[in-house]
């Protein structure tokens, strides 16, 4: 891990040498006068745009679709962080780089996942035989995808309000207007997930991926990772996970565009049943809640004990 640290980190300091060349324009407002605020993932970003109006020029560090388990950002990203007022992070290992070599005097960086207690990757623990002594996951112990609970996405909302107003004053009443807004949006998320998938309670559904934690325990099911480590999936590990999926006549496997989908369509082919997507990354927090509730009572109500 330390080695794969330094492998991030070099090209984001040659970066950062390059955007800092002749580069001593202001760095807290974009061109059109609004704030401008960078964020690590696509997901806070979309937080930020809806707490900040046209008030905020609101942008992602990782591009839609891409994995932040090896995403190391190139020079315009970088350039585009040390040109922002505001940086919001969530604890993931790229945006931890990145804060730690911008000029505090000139961006702010700002962790929006202060005070929520994070969870265990479920699965972990259930397969040391699968590990050896470098086979950890990339995140490290805890799931670091916390904005997936709609609770959570609420309090990094607030910690984004909070951020934005103390940097511009002048838009204290907007953005606490759209904060109100936008808690409500998400608690009709939680209330249309929570409702739909109750008859589902304490069912499990298989993913590529065990991102999925903090929603599932918020609906009350149960994910089962097929990736274990932040790497390939081992063809004995596979063949353990298809010989529980066919017990359980699982009919549906979920996976994440940002990961390789081959073990996900081997298990659905074993098994006799298809792969689908969840997306843990999208932007529209409350829109992809409401994608994945319904995604998952398909698959659900089609299997029989998934």
């Amino acid at each position: 891990m330390r080695f794969r640290n330094l492998c991030l980190a070099l090209p984001i300091l040659a970066a950062l040498t390059i955007a800092g060349c002749g580069d001593n324009q202001k760095n807290k407002a974009a061109a059109d006068g609004r704030l401008a605020v960078y964020s690590g993932i696509p997901p806070v970003a979309w937080l930020t745009s809806a707490v900040g109006g046209d008030r905020v020029d609101s942008k992602s560090v990782l591009p839609e679709g891409r994995s932040p388990h090896d995403y190391s950002p190139g020079p315009q990203e970088i350039r585009g962080v040390t040109g922002a007022g505001l940086f919001f992070t969530a604890g993931l290992p790229f945006e931890n780089t990145v804060a730690r070599v911008i000029d505090p005097k000139r961006t702010r960086a700002v962790d929006v996942t202060a005070g929520i207690a994070k969870i265990p990757f479920e699965g972990d623990d259930d397969h040391d035989d699968d590990h050896d002594a470098d086979h950890h996951h990339d995140h490290g112990e805890l799931d670091p995808h916390v904005w997936l609970s709609m609770d959570n996405a609420a309090v990094i909302a607030g910690h984004i309000a909070k951020a934005l107003t103390e940097a511009d004053p002048k838009g204290a009443e907007v953005y606490a207007a759209n904060l109100a807004a936008l808690k409500q949006k998400l608690a009709d998320a939680k209330s249309y997930s929570v409702k739909t998938l109750a008859p589902y309670a304490g069912r499990e559904f298989y993913v590529y991926h065990p991102a999925f934690g903090y929603f599932a325990k918020s609906v009350g099911l149960k994910q089962v990772g097929i990736e274990l480590g932040g790497r390939e999936v081992t063809p004995a590990h596979l063949a353990r996970v298809i010989k529980q999926a066919k017990a359980e006549k699982v009919t549906v496997v979920f996976v994440q565009p940002q990961f390789n989908p081959s073990s996900a369509r081997a298990l659905g082919e074993a098994i006799g049943g298809r792969v689908a997507g969840l997306d843990p990354l999208a932007a529209d927090i409350p829109a992809n809640v409401r994608a994945m509730t319904d995604a998952l009572k398909e698959g659900l109500s089609a299997g029989g004990k998934e």
